[in-house]
C-alpha cells in the first residue's frame, strides 16, 4: 500500500474518511504472500489497502462464477426463479460438477448454489444456454455487467472459468465484482454456508453439497466468496469477512499457498484498520499520522463531506 508523505493529504484523508464512516489506517507493516498477484480491499469504501499486481492481466479459473452466478441471481429474482431443463449440451462440461444429468430439473437459485458450492461447470454453462442460448451469448452479458462495475481489465469469454483465449481479470476487478456481488442478498447466503441442500424438481432428490471454500471454517468471520484453479491459473481464491462492522475482500491469483495468504491479508487488514462512526456534534478523538510532520492531528468534523 503506497503512503502519502505530505502532511496536508495525509489530514485530507482521514478527514474525509472519518465523515464517511470508512476504515482508516492505523499502521502499516508489509506482507509477503505467494500469489503472483493480490489485492486487499474494503468492503466498505472500495479502497485498496493492500497490493501486489493487482492490475495485471491474468486468468481466473472458477472465480469466473462469482459474476455467472451473480447474473444468474438477479435473473431469477427478476423472473421469479424459473425451473430449467437439463439438456445433454447443458451437462456436457468438463471439470467440476455438481452432478446435472439431461433431464433434470431445478430452478436457477439451484444452479447458482451449485456453482458457489461445488463449483460446478455444468451448472455454470446450463444457467448461461438458459439465460442467452449460448456460451457466446451469455458472454457479452458478463462483459456487460463488468463495464458496470467498473472491471476496466476483465474481459470473460467462458461462464464456468475454464481456460480460453482471451478470458482474463485482475485481482483488483474481480475484488470489485466481489464487492458488488455480496450486495445481492441471495449471492451472500450462498457463498457464505458451509453446506446447501439442492431440491431437484425432476426427478424429485436432494443433494447436499459442501463448500469447497475451506476459509469458510478456518477463518473467524469469513462470509465467502469462492475458489478457483486450473493448470494455466494456478490456484485462485477470493474471499471476504466481517468482523465488527468492517467488512474486508481479499483476491489471490495464482498462489501456490493462497489460504495462508488470505490468512496474511484479513489479518493485516483487521489489526491495521478501523470502521470509525462519527455523528454530529460528537467529539473527535485525534488521529494518527503516518509520514507526516506532526504525530497526529485532529480532525474537524464536517456537516458534508465529498470525495
Amino acid at each position: 500500500m503506497k503512503r502519502k508523505g505530505k502532511r496536508g493529504v495525509a489530514i485530507g484523508l482521514a478527514a474525509a474518511l472519518l465523515c464517511l464512516g470508512l476504515p482508516v489506517s492505523a499502521r502499516g507493516e508489509e506482507l509477503a504472500v505467494s500469489a503472483r498477484s493480490a489485492v486487499l480491499l474494503s468492503g466498505e469504501s472500495g479502497a485498496v489497502l493492500w497490493e501486489k499486481n493487482a492490475r495485471e492481466r491474468l486468468p481466473m479459473a472458477s472465480t469466473t462464477k462469482i459474476m455467472t452466478a451473480l447474473l444468474t441471481l438477479e435473473e431469477a429474482e427478476r423472473a421469479g426463479d424459473p425451473a430449467v431443463d437439463i439438456t445433454e449440451e447443458m451437462a456436457a462440461v468438463e471439470g467440476s460438477s455438481m452432478g446435472l444429468q439431461a433431464g433434470d430439473r431445478l430452478t436457477l437459485t439451484n444452479l447458482a448454489a451449485g456453482m458457489l458450492l461445488a463449483s460446478g461447470n455444468d451448472a455454470a454453462n446450463a444457467a448461461a444456454l438458459f439465460l442467452d442460448g449460448s456460451q457466446e451469448s451469455f458472454a457479452r452479458r458478463m462483459n456487460s455487467r463488468a463495464e458496470e462495475i467498473g472491471m476496466e481489465d476483465t474481459h470473460f469469454v467462458t461462464p464456468s472459468g475454464l481456460d480460453a483465449e482471451d478470458h482474463f481479470s485482475t485481482a483488483y476487478d474481480l475484488a470489485l465484482l466481489a464487492r458488488e456481488a455480496l450486495e445481492n442478498e441471495a449471492f451472500a447466503e450462498l457463498a457464505a454456508s458451509p453446506r446447501c441442500e439442492v431440491t431437484f424438481l425432476e426427478p424429485a432428490h436432494t443433494v447436499t453439497y459442501e463448500n469447497h471454500n475451506k476459509l469458510l471454517g478456518l477463518y473467524e468471520g469469513c462470509v465467502g466468496v469462492k475458489t478457483g484453479y486450473t493448470k494455466k491459473a494456478g490456484r485462485c481464491l477470493v474471499s471476504a469477512a466481517r468482523r465488527e462492522g468492517v467488512t474486508l475482500i481479499a483476491v489471490t491469483l495464482d498462489a501456490p499457498d493462497d489460504w495462508d495468504d488470505h490468512t496474511a491479508l484479513l489479518d493485516y487488514g483487521f489489526a491495521s484498520y478501523t470502521l470509525v462512526s462519527v455523528y454530529p456534534d460528537s467529539p473527535l478523538a485525534p488521529i494518527p499520522v503516518l509520514l507526516g510532520e506532526q504525530g497526529q492531528v485532529q480532525p474537524q468534523l464536517a456537516r458534508e463531506c465529498r470525495l
